[in-house]
């Protein structure tokens, strides 16, 4: 018998899950009417007018619409049947569009079950259908490095900008149109039932940058950095920090190890006072979905959010300065634009310690340096007045200045260094 088969996810569903529905679907359907099977994250679930079935599991292979005394959403991806004898059955589905639609196609099940009303399979298609999430566009290209960055770096070529990029391992440049460089298609996405959110990672990113251009006319225009400038900086540092492919692998990392938990516990603590408030957000449905889920694009997503508040509220303790950089000598950035280096000390956990610090090229021109006010080790740079601007030649030797754009610049790129400017270069076998 042919049935409806909605596929939600790029894993084939189990053999022996299709298997036994083929085995029983005709004998179901001789007294119920076969509506559709969904793809859940771990199994087939069999949808009729009457029940629900479960092939991939032993101990309760079916409810019937008449036990569900209760569905409730438990969390991201999360579904509970609670039954009239208190039992309660989890349903993990794989994304939480579909943990909305199925929530609500059951309800009009239950619904329709209890009014002696037969449901029929456009009844519950039309659900499917309807039920949307607001993106527009529904493809977007998202850079990890803005546009508005790498104008900075870049030149105009006819009336288009771009980028000069080399390449580690490479002997030769090549010019690269910023409007596609270090793009790529919803990366910063989020899996939500709520419009605000799939977008959320993508309008922060948009509103820092949009503040982006103030910061260097602050900057270009005073001695000093103003209040204002000093907020930006230390959000927009840690927002590049984690759009990069090496911190979003860092965390990717730590979240597939056995220190995820403390991981966790440590980025989220910035919002308790106490040990008794860590234990009681850990109980939080947002800390379990983060903890206990597959690690997901849009978990991963969501894991960074958190990660980049705590970064930024590390990073309002620390002292900066300002360098500009030479005339003819601009600085570079990279794939990886801030080098942060944690000098953890030896037992202490968590990125951050005294002797903290990280370089980051605002643009060609100015240099940001930071360290904790606290520090004794690192650069002479942690000598200077904080939120200074400074002449980098004036308190630089060329052999020091050369040194950060070589060793704690243009060595902290994963893959791809940006030169400023236009420049085609080739070195010659």
């Amino acid at each position: 018998m042919n049935y409806n088969f909605y596929d939600r996810k790029d894993d084939l569903v189990p053999k022996e899950q299709l298997d036994w529905i083929d085995a029983n679907i005709e004998i179901i359907s001789n007294t119920e009417i076969v509506l559709f099977v969904f793809q859940a994250e771990y199994e087939a679930l069999l949808f009729t007018n009457s029940n629900i079935y479960f092939p991939n599991r032993n101990t309760k292979r079916l409810i019937s619409y008449d036990e569900i005394a209760n569905i409730r959403i438990a969390g991201d991806l999360h579904l509970e049947l609670k039954t009239r004898s208190n039992e309660v059955y989890s349903i993990i589905l794989v994304s939480a569009i579909d943990k909305v639609k199925i929530f609500q196609v059951l309800k009009l099940l239950i619904e329709n079950q209890r009014n002696g009303k037969n449901t029929s399979f456009a009844d519950t298609h039309l659900i499917f259908d309807k039920f949307t999430v607001l993106k527009y566009p529904p493809n977007q290209l998202q850079h990890k490095l803005p546009q508005v960055y790498l104008k900075q770096f870049g030149y105009i070529d006819n009336k288009q900008w771009k980028v000069s990029i080399l390449q580690k391992g490479e002997k030769f440049c090549r010019q690269k149109s910023i409007g596609s460089f270090t793009a790529e298609t919803n990366v910063f996405d989020i899996d939500s039932e709520d419009d605000r959110f799939p977008r959320m990672f993508e309008s922060l990113n948009a509103d820092l940058e949009n503040l982006y251009p103030d910061v260097l006319e602050d900057i270009s225009n005073n001695s000093n950095l103003s209040d204002k400038s000093w907020e930006i900086i230390v959000q927009l540092i840690p927002n590049l920090m984690v759009r990069s492919d090496h911190w979003r692998d860092f965390v990717r990392e730590i979240m597939g190890s056995d220190r995820k938990e403390t991981f966790l516990e440590i980025t989220l603590s910035i919002h308790t006072k106490s040990d008794e408030e860590r234990q009681e957000l850990k109980k939080k449905d947002f800390y379990r979905i983060l903890n206990e889920s597959e690690l997901t694009t849009s978990i991963l997503n969501k894991t960074l959010l958190h990660f980049l508040n705590y970064l930024s509220h590390q990073l309002q303790s620390f002292d900066i300065v300002v360098l500009q950089a030479p005339k003819g000598n601009e600085l570079f950035t990279s794939d990886n634009p801030v080098t942060f280096r944690a000098n953890q000390i030896e037992g202490k956990m968590g990125l951050f310690s005294d002797d903290t610090y990280l370089y980051f090229p605002l643009s060609k021109d100015y240099l940001i340096y930071m360290h904790h006010r606290n520090s004794t080790k690192g650069s002479p740079l942690r000598k200077l007045e904080n939120r200074k601007i400074y002449q980098a030649e004036e308190i630089l030797t060329e052999q020091q200045y050369t040194e950060i754009v070589r060793n704690k610049i243009i060595k902290n790129s994963e893959k791809l260094i940006i030169v400023p400017g236009e420049m085609k270069y080739k070195i010659e076998k």
